[in-house]
């Protein structure tokens, strides 16, 4: 028989024991799992995490700028270098404005092209803003005297 040999058997067990209760007394093992990472705290007593975002005119500017030209939020966030929640969180007004503005721009432009006569223009805004639809109507009806309705396939092939 060819016994293989575990490199875990030959730790010292006492070694490891003393280890840990001298680890246990300490602050080391406090549980981090339940702590959100501004509560976890450095040795020196300050806090590790990353800093709370603080927003400024400049960072606003700029969102409301990407926003209304339909830059997505994911995007926006990406450049901040921020967290779409983030994001959301400090700039809604930002986004909403920067969103509504750019939909009446081109609302704005799609009008006046549907008024000098653009038909694709104007086919567009009847159905988006009229509920205009374009409907087919299929009527199938059978024969006066009840008998079924006969088809005929053409192939063009005899």
């Amino acid at each position: 028989m060819n016994e293989e040999i575990n490199p875990v058997d030959n730790v010292d067990t006492i070694m490891v024991s003393d280890e840990v209760n001298s680890l246990q007394d300490s602050k080391a093992l406090t549980p981090v799992d339940d702590l959100s990472i501004d509560m976890v705290e450095t040795e020196e007593g300050g806090k590790v995490g990353r800093p709370p975002h603080l927003p400024n005119a400049d960072t606003r500017n700029r969102v409301y700028t990407l926003s209304t030209v339909g830059t997505r939020h994911e995007d926006i966030a990406s450049v901040l270098g921020i967290s779409h929640d983030t994001l959301v969180k400090y700039y809604k007004e930002e986004l909403d404005k920067g969103r509504i503005e750019a939909n009446a721009s081109v609302a704005e432009t799609l009008f006046k092209q549907a008024k000098e006569g653009n038909t694709t223009a104007m086919i567009f805004w009847l159905k988006s803003r009229a509920r205009w639809k374009e409907s087919t109507q299929h009527e199938i009806s059978g024969n006066p005297d009840g008998t079924p309705i006969e088809v005929k396939i053409v192939t063009g092939i005899d």
